[in-house]
């Protein structure tokens, strides 16, 4: 019963996170992909779960970029093996230490509600998320505690009056129309 639900839950946010407007290709923050090999695949890949510019707002090596992908598919991403080592390639030669500087995540923090729990929301939350993870959805307080209790179980470490805070804001800003 939880994995079904944890299906849900990534397929809502997956399906919510598609009709926002896709910061990848070619806009003012992230310049265009470099063609090469596994191209296609992190623009496809990458973008279900992040903004490009916050998918490629690191530096590192192959082996690097192999640890990070193999943390995003424990996560929950949907990346084939044989994939994974496309990506991780594609990366290594194209964002590796001595690529050109990356340009900062746009997170979008400025743009937030300054109510109570925005600090603690954008500092725990934006470790793994881009904002985007979040400002798709609009749900109630209780459905904001279970996902942050979700977050929990994945390996979050927050206390209650972290949960309680975060869920609060996002009731508040994210809450039901």
């Amino acid at each position: 019963m939880r994995r079904h639900g944890f299906a849900i839950i990534f397929s809502v946010i997956i399906l919510s996170t598609a009709t926002l407007p896709v910061h990848a290709q070619g806009s003012a923050e992230t310049p265009p992909l470099p063609e090469g090999p596994g191209k296609s695949l992190v623009s496809a890949q990458c973008t279900n779960c992040h903004a490009l510019d916050e998918a490629l707002s690191k530096r590192g090596t192959m082996a690097e970029w192999s640890a990070i992908v193999k943390t995003m598919i424990e996560r929950g991403a949907p990346i084939a093996d044989a994939d994974a080592a496309i990506i991780a390639a594609y990366l290594g030669q194209n964002y590796g230490p001595g690529a050109p500087a990356p340009v900062p995540p746009r997170t979008g923090v400025a743009a937030l509600p300054d109510f109570p729990g925005r600090d603690v929301l954008t500092s725990k939350c934006t470790q793994c998320h881009a904002m985007s993870m979040w400002t798709a959805l609009r749900q109630d307080r209780k459905a904001w505690d279970s996902v942050m209790y979700r977050m929990v179980g994945r390996g979050a470490l927050w206390t209650e009056d972290d949960i309680r805070a975060m869920a609060g804001y996002l009731a508040r800003v994210r809450g039901p129309q």
